[in-house]
């Protein structure tokens, strides 16, 4: 395994403010928060519409069945983009295409979990409080208009994303060369590792997660405010079957992970173990999403 700590996708949003008070305890709703469905969008059912489609329905009166059309243009990169609204003052598009001399070359689409948001339990002045998963799918296309990949990652807040749901990754006549479902891998949510890091009561939250033939797991980092000067950034790394931390250590300690010292991190026997077994079968992502990097 080249490394088993790697960057992670930020869930805390911050502002700039005093570090004053707090972690002051606030109630959290009892309730089973439960994984938004990401539909599986393939080459066989994923619907492409014309430019000229959409910038016919943009002419009409907004909004046309619902939806607010709104076009543009960027000359630097000529390329004409589609927008697509829920409501017209509404900054967030729900779907976005993009085409370069006539021909797709983008789609960007999500969703928003409409179940209540997960609220912290410890009140940190200057960060976000409340949280919902959602989710952006992404579909990049070959100069000739044919799919090239399709690609969904997971959301908290603003946060970039995690790999989610199915991905396919198609050669530029058509043909499937890679298909990869990463929900069957995970029995943990989102939901459930936001539970688990918002029990350290730090303020500023990233979460990711990966998986090979025998684990699959999550890393969860944990930042102080700006202005705390003793507390340490913290990354945890958590077992998705059994939810086990598999260690917990400090930005002093990463070291020990790229150089395989883990003996070197006080860990349990278990723990040392399933890192040693994990090292067998880990996949840099370079490698193992090579064939969903642009052509």
């Amino acid at each position: 395994m080249d490394k088993i700590y790697r960057s992670l996708f930020l869930i805390g949003i911050f502002s700039i403010s005093p570090f004053m008070s707090a972690q002051q305890k606030t109630p959290n709703p009892a309730q089973k928060f439960s994984t938004i469905k990401i539909d599986d969008i393939s080459k066989e059912n994923l619907i492409i519409p014309t430019y000229e489609t959409l910038a016919s329905y943009a002419k009409k009166k907004q909004p046309v069945n619902g939806t607010f059309y709104k076009l543009g243009h960027d000359k630097d990169n000529n390329k004409h983009i589609a927008e697509l609204r829920d409501k017209a003052d509404n900054p967030i598009p729900l779907t976005t295409y993009e085409f370069k001399d006539g021909i797709i070359s983008l789609i960007l689409t999500g969703k928003k979990d409409t179940q209540k948001y997960y609220t912290r339990t410890t009140e940190n002045t200057g960060y976000t409080q409340q949280f919902s998963d959602s989710f952006k799918t992404q579909v990049d296309f070959y100069k000739n208009g044919s799919i090239h990949t399709i690609k969904h990652f997971g959301y908290g807040v603003k946060a970039s994303g995690y790999p989610r749901g199915i991905w396919y990754a198609y050669a530029e006549d058509g043909t499937l060369q890679q298909k990869v479902d990463h929900d069957s891998h995970f029995r943990m949510t989102f939901y459930d590792l936001l539970t688990i890091a918002d029990s350290y009561g730090s303020p500023f939250i990233g979460i990711d997660r990966a998986f090979n033939d025998i684990h699959s797991y999550w890393y969860i980092s944990l930042s102080p405010h700006p202005e705390d000067r003793t507390t340490k950034e913290r990354t945890l790394l958590v077992d998705d079957k059994t939810g086990q931390i598999i260690y917990s250590i400090v930005d002093g300690q990463k070291k020990y992970l790229k150089t395989k010292a883990y003996d070197k991190l006080n860990l349990s026997k278990e723990s040392l173990e399933w890192l040693q077994e994990n090292d067998k079968y880990y996949i840099p992502d370079d490698e193992f999403y090579k064939l969903f990097r642009g052509y």
